[in-house]
């Protein structure tokens, strides 16, 4: 009979001072526990429980050993654990849906830090501007706003929220000028995302300095961020784009950030992490989560010798306080 199978035996009839409740807890029978027991105290010579029929307890010879048995099982259970958890890391698929807002070479330097992590992890990504719903099977996990995922029992965790600022291309603000406040944006085509926009009306509420301004511009285009961006990048016009989507572009100088002290009247946009609630999370799906939360406190663009830690994944208790 296996040693360890005699250990397991021998400490699981002293914790729960029952054959029957040890062997329930084992998924073995009764006689099994006690042909183990039985085995065990053959081997090391030494009574270790007190039967009667009512009961089970430790001999007092037997109180030591059984605390080193404990200790010992214990420390082999967790070294499984860490073991698993390590092969588990580096395998397996990781299916991530992401607004298009996101899709940025930050968000390369995301994936890129979490394969140097996780190497062997397939990171499947899709990028859709619609809801999503986590409980399909399709995803393992969302990076969207919060109005697009059905939340009745997932965790999500905030990423960001950011603002929604205006900015042009160098080449549209040198032949169309740069507008000094809100109300000069009435002769610039505007390009803006369709909730700024007044149901059947022409203008568009921006906040100035703390103040509602309407705005009236001369031609305007509607849509999602993705095509607002790109117009903003050949010129078209005047964007007003979340400042995480286009932060990038402001540093390498393809876009110019105007009028600071104006945003949409509605301006920030929430990012938030979202997965399913489960008993045990995979490994490869914690990592990432840990992961994606450093990085988006990390700063904007580290530098050379910035490095992401992931910390220690959180607890149960901590991910359920996170449900909304």
């Amino acid at each position: 009979m296996d040693q360890l199978y005699m250990l397991r035996a021998f400490v699981a009839a002293a914790r729960y001072q029952s054959f029957s409740k040890a062997a329930e807890s084992l998924n073995v029978t009764t006689g099994s526990i006690s042909k183990a027991i039985a085995k065990l105290e053959g081997c090391i010579h030494t009574r270790v429980l007190l039967r009667t029929t009512r009961s089970v307890s430790l001999t007092e010879a037997a109180q030591p050993y059984y605390l080193s048995c404990c200790r010992l099982l214990e420390e082999l259970d967790e070294a499984n654990r860490r073991i698993s958890q390590e092969h588990e890391v580096n395998g397996g698929r990781l299916r991530l849906v992401v607004h298009p807002m996101l899709v940025s070479e930050r968000f390369s330097r995301l994936v890129r830090g979490f394969h140097a992590i996780a190497p062997n992890v397939s990171l499947v990504v899709s990028v859709q501007d619609g809801g999503a719903n986590l409980y399909d099977g399709r995803f393992d996990i969302a990076i969207l706003p919060p109005h697009l995922v059905e939340q009745s029992a997932v965790i999500r965790r905030t990423l960001c929220k950011s603002p929604r600022i205006l900015v042009a291309s160098p080449a549209y603000l040198e032949q169309y000028g740069t507008p000094e406040t809100a109300s000069q944006l009435d002769r610039h085509f505007l390009l803006i995302d369709p909730e700024s926009r007044k149901k059947s009306a022409d203008f568009v509420d921006l906040r100035e300095s703390g103040r509602r301004v309407s705005v009236f511009p001369m031609s305007s285009m509607d849509g999602n961020e993705v095509l607002l961006r790109a117009a903003a990048l050949t010129g078209t016009g005047i964007a007003t784009l979340p400042e995480t989507m286009v932060r990038d572009d402001i540093v390498m100088g393809h876009l110019v950030h105007i009028l600071p002290e104006c945003t949409t009247w509605d301006s920030d946009v929430e990012i938030c992490l979202f997965y399913l609630h489960r008993e045990l999370l995979p490994v490869r799906l914690r990592t990432f989560v840990d992961f994606c939360a450093e990085f988006f406190r990390a700063p904007a663009r580290p530098g050379p010798h910035d490095a992401i830690r992931v910390s220690q994944p959180t607890s149960r208790n901590e991910d359920l306080a996170m449900m909304s």
